[in-house]
């Protein structure tokens, strides 16, 4: 039951992402030409890296260690170690902007961009670690608040700018850098707060260092799965490319990871108070209802956009970009399911384990192979090469971690739930192809609802993961 009140505390979170993922790519792909919105989509993904590379390992470490710190009434040294550990990163993540400033001089469309990725670098980075304090201490309405603020506010502001003013591919940047200065005025004050009195030793800053190095590295070769194809797209397409393909892979990937990243910020604590508790046998024991919940609403999530791609691309993406963000949408849907098992839940074996080291050093076997069929790929078919890379290197990548995470934390893979989930989301398929076509949001609601529907009858009827009984339970709790 714990572990559903979370899901309902952290719902609310995943619903105002989707709202600001969906609406980000509804109006910016309208209110943006192809070139802007495919600029908008390479310079998020340059930030994302930068931002991994110079200070997620900080907010990686303050995350992995609260539940220790909170164990051992040592949280003021630990909030402490985590504002040092910041202000050191951030020289890091000063040489990335200068840098970017020399590569984008003569790029005036690309540097316009660096002044707002200096000050979101910092920022978000403040905002970040207050948050996954939250999250790691179970505090899922701060946490929630926090959240929701930054992503609703960013948003508003993001696509006011872009409708009202010339700000074009750089307007969501300034929405986000507006939402963050509120926050961090807020979060950064309770971080201070926190932090007052506590101490901080070598020793501590080097396993953070330890652990949290690690994480960013295998973090940063993730993005660059993930979002390098895109720079390969424009080098030999064009920034149009990037644009449809950006706005593809935002909506479907987008779908699955939200629902994946929901599972997980109510599973992923309780697997590491589990740990810390009982060892590897009881995180083994609920590492079970985990993935059990990640499948049941990643692979339907999944199917469904696979079976729905023309009218969601009709209904959520302008015009210059659609019809080539409509052929990659059903491929990159269950690129994004696979992407959500590895980093939501493979990744876990060596987040538990401190084994971080190991994981950077495996993930660049996709890494490597996402380059070359990259390479190869692109330019004999297009963007669509660029899908085929992808889907076969999450798919690498999973079988890659899974049996070698088994040696430090063996995560389980219900076999037979899997097969009845699969059987479930099949079930979907004649229910929805029968339906006529009425168009746009008409035909994507209906079919939604019909295919949703059809799914949970499935997965009752085929009584997935004991749910007659959990249902059951509830009710009479009720």
């Amino acid at each position: 039951m714990k572990l559903a009140r979370h899901l309902l505390g952290y719902a609310p979170v995943k619903l105002v992402a989707a709202l600001c993922a969906f609406g980000g790519i509804y109006v910016f792909t309208r209110l943006l030409d192809a070139d802007q919105y495919g600029r908008y989509a390479l310079m998020f993904s340059v930030m994302a890296l930068m931002h991994t590379l110079s200070l997620t390992w900080v907010e990686a470490a303050a995350y992995r260690f609260t539940a220790k710190a909170h164990r051992e009434n040592k949280l003021a040294d630990h909030f402490r170690t985590s504002l040092i550990l910041l202000f050191r990163a951030l020289g890091v993540g000063l040489f990335l902007v200068i840098i970017l400033l020399i590569v984008t001089w003569d790029m005036p469309n690309y540097r316009a961009f660096v002044p707002y990725i200096a000050l979101l670098l910092p920022f978000n980075t403040m905002i970040r670690i207050a948050q996954e304090a939250h999250k790691a201490s179970q505090q899922v309405k701060h946490y929630a608040l926090v959240a929701m603020s930054k992503m609703l506010l960013g948003f508003i502001v993001g696509a006011l700018l872009a409708w009202q003013t010339g700000l074009g591919a750089v307007a969501p940047f300034a929405g986000l850098l507006f939402a963050s200065l509120c926050l961090v005025l807020i979060e950064g004050r309770w971080l201070l707060k926190q932090a007052v009195g506590g101490r901080s030793d070598k020793a501590t800053r080097r396993a953070w260092l330890s652990y949290g190095v690690p994480t960013a590295i295998a973090l940063m070769l993730d993005i660059l799965l993930s979002s390098g194809d895109r720079f390969f797209i424009a080098y030999f397409i064009d920034e149009a490319a990037v644009g449809g393909y950006a706005a593809g892979y935002g909506v479907a990937d987008k779908t699955v990871l939200v629902l994946c990243a929901w599972v997980a910020m109510a599973s992923s604590p309780l697997m590491m108070a589990a740990y810390e508790k009982g060892g590897r046998a009881a995180a083994q024991e609920q590492s079970k209802n985990f993935v059990t919940l990640l499948l049941l609403v990643g692979l339907p999530a999944a199917t469904g956009l696979a079976l729905v791609a023309d009218p969601l691309a009709e209904a959520m993406i302008g015009e210059n970009v659609r019809e080539q963000a409509r052929q990659i949408i059903p491929w990159i849907a269950f690129a994004g399911l696979f992407n959500g098992l590895l980093i939501h839940y493979f990744t876990e074996s060596f987040n538990l384990a401190h084994k971080t080291r190991t994981r950077a050093l495996l993930m660049c076997v996709p890494l490597v192979m996402n380059i070359v069929l990259n390479i190869i790929l692109i330019p004999i078919y297009g963007v669509m090469g660029a899908v085929i890379s992808t889907l076969a290197c999450y798919i690498t990548a999973v079988i890659l971690l899974g049996l070698v995470g088994r040696k430090y934390v063996s995560l389980g893979i219900p076999v037979k739930d899997t097969a009845l989930i699969i059987i479930a989301c099949a079930a979907m398929w004649p229910v929805i192809y029968m339906l006529p076509a009425y168009g746009t949001w008409a035909e994507l609601f209906i079919k939604a609802a019909a295919g949703g529907s059809v799914y949970m009858l499935a997965i009752y009827a085929l009584n997935v993961a004991n749910i007659r009984q959990l249902l059951k339970q509830t009710i009479a709790k009720l």
